[in-house]
């Protein structure tokens, strides 16, 4: 049984971690402001290249698209903390998918993946009242798919798995490892599948159910996390 729907969300003026201890954005980032400028400085070099290139023309859009990793994939990752992308091997400042018509997929880049506790941009949520039996082949099904995933790039990993209030959480770092987990549930656990996408398909949850009515089961318990906004993504309102 597999069910799925699109989500739209709307964003919370302040959108609070999860985490209490979580780290204030706005801190985080004036700390990192001179790693940040270690970075910028590393890039110049090539973003003025670019940058140079892009001013003459035809000439750049030839050669650029026809040779480089950019044209073989036409997507990039894009950190939605930073706003970098990544190409061609390197997280670089983003003077790419405003000049060319590019797909972007969200990955937060490692830098930004640490600044606070609940950046994830796919989640897993299971839901089975025999958990305690079964954690831990939950967990070898998320680690083989995450080892077996074709061409992924070194930041599209499992974030952390986590069990709360009898549910087990798995946060990843791309909707094509959050997408690709589910379906492996579904496959050897048999059981029912949700799929919900939320802000132009950008993020992912997962929701797997050992039975349907494991739905009302785990009701008073999810709403509990949510009140804690645990499992939340940053823009999802409560309730």
């Amino acid at each position: 049984m597999i069910f799925s729907k699109n989500v739209e969300s709307h964003k919370d003026d302040e959108a609070l971690p999860f985490n209490e201890d979580a780290t204030n954005e706005e801190d985080a980032d004036i700390r990192d402001k001179a790693g940040d400028e270690d970075l910028e400085s590393e890039d110049m070099e090539e973003l003025e290249e670019i940058d140079s290139k892009i001013d003459k023309g035809e000439d750049y859009v030839v050669s650029a698209l026809d040779d480089s990793q950019l044209a073989k994939t036409k997507m990039v990752y894009s950190c939605p903390r930073c706003k970098k992308i990544y190409l061609n091997n390197r997280w670089v400042k983003d003077t790419v998918t405003e000049v060319f018509t590019i797909r972007t997929e969200l990955a937060y880049c490692p830098k930004c993946l640490k600044k606070t506790y609940g950046d994830f941009v796919g989640s897993i949520e299971i839901f089975d009242k025999e958990l305690a039996e079964k954690k831990e082949q939950f967990i070898e099904i998320a680690k083989q798919v995450e080892r077996e995933l074709e061409d992924a790039p070194p930041f599209e990993t499992i974030i952390d798995i986590v069990e709360k209030s009898g549910i087990l959480f798995i946060f990843v770092n791309t909707t094509r490892l959050a997408l690709e987990i589910g379906k492996r549930l579904r496959q050897e656990m048999q059981g029912g599948v949700q799929y919900e996408w939320f802000e132009r398909n950008q993020y992912l949850r997962v929701k797997w159910f050992y039975e349907v009515d494991n739905r009302n089961y785990f009701k008073e318990r999810i709403r509990s996390l949510k009140e804690r906004r645990f499992g939340m993504f940053f823009f999802e309102e409560e309730g």
